[in-house]
This record gives structure tokens, sequence and C-alpha cells, in this order.
């Protein structure tokens, strides 16, 4: 068995760890203890996990489990802490894996309750890591908040080092592990296979919008003990359209729960491709925003990003169409040219590109404010649509020049008839967007 009080006091030791110098303990568990280190030779930061031994024959079923590490320590994966190395000091084996931060669901979910696209966000990823392991025959068997780390925006599962290998006819755990909130029922009895993983999936998922475990202990040593297969109580803000997701996760059978992580993704409309965007759309067709909504006394303006891209987004489908009017109304009908010997004209190469719209200051003053700016925006689109055709028609005026006062009649007629189908179409404009920016 390994000496603890010998480890804490040489741990420290220059190259205790070969080319690693230990700096500080990040955290610790039934099956080992964590250290932040630091490469030698490069630098860079590792976390190293000391794996606990209480006797030999857990110490005979790690090292077989270890040399499997040997096998998929190679996964490169955007959703899985890299595992880097693994060796033994003072008896005790340890697993080197990248350094994802200290960050960790666990933390987050002290902090606060997610909204259901930050839930949603994390656990698409973590499903998507967990697949990785599991499309290798991999099985986590001790998913928790604390084994999920988060940096920015990107979570990555860890500490899967002591992941059962699965093999046929070989399913039955060498020895138990697993934290008894998020372990599966089957687990109890030393049997279990990748479906433990996806009920431990659905607890994490409940706890990230519901703020609490769905079951709670209540049996000896802490565990979870459930009688029955009655689903969860849900708190009554939890998302409707999520409840029978997370139902079928934790079900008590592992035969009546989703058979693999893809299909549970599939069943929430979400891609298992690594890297793929994340569908933030629900049954209802609304969509959470991380970013706190504002209260009831506070005035929502224009300066939000995604109005000030609509409105830019109107400019520039604006301009193209009056442009293509004003090319219509001026220009005689020419031969066809290749694509390919067409060349940009001097004219065109010179016209001006279409203006951009100014984003107004903060509105104040309630919904008096919030009209005024809109208008204000309004006003702004239209200069900008005169200023972007601006170019064209002077381009226009110059083609007619010297076809005498005929030419010059009709040409004023085409700008005429041109000016009213743009104040039409600024009128247009100005209507989208006070119904863009009078919603609540």
């Amino acid at each position: 068995m390994m000496d603890w009080e010998v480890f804490y006091n040489r741990f420290r030791e220059p190259d205790f760890v070969p080319g690693y110098e230990i700096q500080n303990r990040l955290g610790g568990g039934a099956f080992g203890e964590v250290y932040k280190a630091r490469k030698h030779s490069i630098g860079k930061a590792y976390a190293i996990k000391f794996l606990k031994i209480d006797d030999e024959a857990q110490r005979a079923a790690i090292e077989r489990e270890l040399e499997q590490v040997r096998h998929f320590a190679v996964i490169d994966h955007p959703n899985l802490v890299s595992i880097e190395d693994l060796g033994s000091v003072l008896g005790v084996p340890y697993v080197v894996m990248g350094y994802a931060g200290e960050d960790t669901l666990a933390r987050r979910l002290r902090e606060s309750r997610m909204t259901r696209e930050q839930a949603l966000a994390i656990f698409v990823q973590t499903c998507r890591g967990v697949l990785a392991l599991h499309d290798r025959r991999l099985v986590h068997f001790d998913l928790k908040p604390s084994n999920v780390f988060l940096k920015g925006d990107v979570a990555r599962v860890g500490d899967y080092g002591l992941a059962k290998l699965m093999t046929e006819g070989r399913q039955t755990l060498s020895f138990g592990r697993g934290t008894p909130h998020y372990m599966a029922p089957e687990i109890l009895r030393s049997r279990a296979d990748h479906r433990a993983d996806i009920y431990s999936l659905g607890v994490m998922f409940y706890e990230s919008l519901a703020g609490e475990p769905p079951f709670h202990p209540t049996g000896p040593g802490g565990l979870v003990v459930r009688e029955g297969d009655a689903p969860p109580d849900f708190p009554a803000d939890f998302p409707a359209d999520l409840r029978r997701v997370v139902e079928r996760c934790v079900r008590l059978g592992p035969a009546d729960r989703y058979q693999t992580v893809e299909e549970l993704l599939e069943d929430l409309g979400q891609s298992a491709r690594q890297g793929d965007s994340i569908r933030f759309e629900f049954e209802d067709g609304v969509a959470d925003s991380p970013v706190p909504r504002p209260r009831a006394s506070e005035t929502v303006t224009p300066q939000s990003g995604e109005l000030r891209e609509t409105a830019a987004v109107l400019t520039r489908g604006a301009v193209d169409v009056a442009k293509g009017v004003w090319d219509g109304l001026s220009s005689k009908p020419a031969k066809r040219t290749p694509a390919a010997s067409r060349a940009p004209s001097p004219a065109a190469s010179a016209a001006p590109a279409a203006g951009t719209i100014p984003v107004p200051p903060r509105a104040s003053g309630g919904m008096f404010g919030s009209i005024l700016a809109t208008f204000v925006l309004g006003f702004e689109v239209l200069v900008s649509l005169l200023r972007g055709m601006t170019g064209f028609a002077q381009a226009g005026l110059k083609r007619t020049k010297g076809n005498g006062e005929r030419g010059i009649v009709k040409e004023s007629m085409h700008l005429l008839l041109f000016m009213i189908f743009l104040a039409v179409l600024g009128a247009a404009a100005m209507s989208v967007l006070v119904l863009l920016f009078s919603k609540p």
C-alpha cells in the first residue's frame, strides 16, 4: 500500500515524476490525487493523477487496466482531456493528462443555475467526448460534473484514464467505482456496460437545468437506492421538451435507456460529429440566451448586434435592388458577353460602395426613447441608400450626355421614377425596422 505521508513529504522534490515539476493540488477523490505539473522541457502545464491502491487485488486490476491506456492515449478529440503518459513512482501508478484548467461543470453549478442554452452547449460537447470513448469500446464509469472541464465555451471530459476497455464477453467491473449521485444502479451489482455512462449523462443534464441531482441518497454510504423505475420530480420551470430526454437517460433498466450516445444526440436534434455547431432552437421555437435577459425596467434598444446586422443586411439588399431598377431604367439591352471575358468598367470600379449604417447611441427615456432611436436608425438607413445610389445615378446621367434635349428629358423621367421607387423602398425599410425594434 502507498504511504501517503512519504508521498506528501517527497512529491515536491525535483523530478519526483521524471521530467515534471509538481506545483499544486487540483483535487482528489476515492481513486486518487490530482496535481498540476509543469513539464521541464517545454514549460507546458499538465495534470498528473496518482492512483490510490488499497490492496494487492486492486493493484492487479489497476495495472491490467493501465496497460489498456496505451491503446487509447492516442485519442485526439476536442471534447476529451488528452492522456499524455503513464508510469509509477514509489509503487503508485500515475497518469499524465493534458491540463484543462480548474474550471469545471461542478464549479459552475455551485455558482448558479444555467440557462437551457448554456446547459445544452455543455451537455452536447460532453456527449461527443463520451461518444469518442464508446467508439473505441471504452466506458468512463465515473462521469460527474467535476470530471467535465470547462475553458471558455469548450467542454472536455477528463479522468477517463481508468475507463474499462470493453471486450466481447468481458463486461464485469474489476472493482467498484463511480460517484453515488451519478452512478448507474447496475454498477452496484458490479455489472455494467456503456449504458451506465448514458445514465450518468442524464443525471448531469438534469442537475444542470434543475440545480440539484434528480435522486438523493437513501442507502448506506450515501448510495442512491431506487426501488422502482419512477421518473424524477421535475421543477415547474424545467424545459418540458427536455424532460423526456432526461427520463429516458435515467431509466432503471439499461435496456430502457438510449442504447447509444449517438441515439441520444439524435433525439436532441444534435449532430454527433465533433466540431459541428450546436442547435439552440427548441420545440417551442424559442432559443435561450446565456446573456442575462434585460429586466422589465430596462429599455431594449437598437444597440443589439442582431438588430444592427438585420439593418445592415436590409440596406445592402435594398441598394442591390435599387441598383438593378436604375440599371433597368437607364440602360439599353446589351449583347451578352462570356463571363470569362468580362472586365469591370472604370465607371463601375469608381462607383462608391454602399454606406454602412451608423449605430445610434443607447436610447433613454423609456418607450419614447426607443421609438426615437428607431426613427433615427431608419433615417440613417435612407441616407445610406441615397449615398450608395448617388454614384449609380451620376454614372447614368453621364451616359446620356451628348444625346441632346430628348435624351436629357428621357433620362430625367427615368430619374424621377427611380426616386419615387427609392422613396417607397425606404418607407418599406423603415416600416420593417419599426416592427423589429418595437418588439419587446
